[in-house]
């Protein structure tokens, strides 16, 4: 048993003085401040739940960190684990994509099925975190339906979303940037990448019978369904007609009110936070959190963006540390029906993230199921401030 002291406590919305208990795996009790008798005294530092990460494709980059240029599979997986745990992501749902087989390079569905079963394998014994799948199905992308189904009655996937990236619609409502984003990440030139257009705007009518079945697959074992780049009501209706529960990156603000009015929680990239704005000429991030129209935020390609999304809205926006921060704990969690974590209190997951922002915001210390998996105190916790049982636990627990 150890319990975490701090001035600054995440409870519900509030930051407040508390100690919490922690008895292996999980949250035994939160007790008034000062009174647990050992404590690891973290001074006014933050004590955060840990982040959860409901899509984040930044695992392509650990694998191919420069195109054409890719390293093994396991060791980009073990080695992206650790930089989760620096940045507070106790739970990440890797977003791996089946993209349209004509020029999907690493998004082919042999590659994705083989990364998604890398991950599934490394997350039983080998990784810090909680490592998800959330398979990302590209609506053209007819070659990865038997991958997915089978990953899916395998029980490897916790998350599915249904992409749309042709242009003209969705994200890519102007051709010159589908064009930009797809000739710089899969090496074609222009000719090639308006063969790819042809391709896809030729198998369009056949997707609605594959995402049907998608769809009746996974809500056959309770898997949340996404919907992605919604433009406006009827896409928003189509995907209501699939069973999806959550819109994702909504492009446009009416796009974003229509899917809250019929029930669909909606998501934002902590990028676009950060930046003030979407990479593609979207609807800011921050414009759908001041209008109360964005349930979390997710790393989508950075995980550092995360907490400092949180911050970033504190300043520029004046929302409160204990809201922002429920975007990338409480309500991410409850989205993707986590309901042991996500919140400190009894019984829930011990997974924790201490955040020091005396200066620029960043996490000194992560723990995960009652298990340290980022020690960045080093001498500044100081055998001032912990008492020698309380010193010990973190000498032996850092990694």
């Amino acid at each position: 048993m150890i319990a975490l002291r701090s001035t600054r406590v995440l409870l519900n919305t509030d930051l407040l003085p508390a100690d919490v208990v922690i008895e292996g795996e999980y949250i035994l009790d939160v007790l008034p401040y000062g009174s647990a008798p050992y404590a690891i005294d973290l001074g006014d530092r933050l004590l955060s739940p840990g982040f959860v990460d409901l899509h984040s494709d930044a695992v392509e980059k650990e694998i191919e960190p420069r195109s054409g240029v890719f390293f093994p599979v396991d060791a980009a997986l073990v080695e992206l684990d650790k930089k989760l745990a620096c940045c507070g992501i106790t739970t990440m749902f890797h977003a791996v994509a089946f993209y349209e087989e004509s020029v999907a390079g690493t998004r082919k569905p042999e590659m994705s099925a083989h990364i998604i079963r890398s991950i599934h394998e490394l997350n039983k014994q080998t990784f810090r975190v909680d490592n998800f799948i959330h398979v990302r199905y590209e609506a053209t992308s007819f070659g990865s339906v038997a991958a997915i189904v089978d990953l899916i009655e395998s029980n490897m996937v916790q998350l599915l979303s249904f992409m749309d990236h042709s242009p003209g619609q969705g994200q890519y409502r102007r051709l010159d940037n589908w064009l930009r984003d797809h000739q710089a990440t899969f090496g074609i030139d222009e000719d090639e990448a308006r063969q790819v257009i042809d391709i896809m705007d030729g198998k369009k009518h056949l997707s609605a019978e594959k995402l049907q079945h998608l769809a009746q697959c996974a809500r056959s074992r309770n898997i949340t369904l996404i919907s992605h780049d919604d433009d406006g009501e009827k896409k928003i209706d189509a995907m209501r007609t699939l069973g999806v529960s959550v819109s994702e990156f909504p492009v446009n603000e009416d796009a974003a009110f229509y899917a809250r009015r019929h029930g669909l929680a909606t998501g934002m990239g902590a990028p676009n936070v950060v930046r003030g704005t979407s990479h593609n000429d979207n609807i800011s991030a921050r414009r759908l959190i001041e209008k109360r129209a964005c349930d979390y935020l997710c790393s989508d390609y950075h995980p550092v963006a995360m907490l400092q999304a949180v911050y970033t809205l504190n300043r520029e926006l004046g929302v409160s540390l204990g809201e922002s921060l429920r975007l990338i704990t409480a309500n991410p969690a409850r989205i993707a029906g986590l309901s042991d974590r996500g919140e400190i209190r009894p019984d829930s997951l011990a997974d924790l993230a201490v955040i020091d922002d005396s200066g620029i915001a960043t996490v000194v210390f992560s723990m995960k199921s009652g298990i340290p998996v980022f020690n960045g105190l080093g001498r500044g916790l100081g055998a001032d401030t912990l008492n020698h049982r309380g010193s010990s636990a973190i000498k032996e627990a850092a990694l």
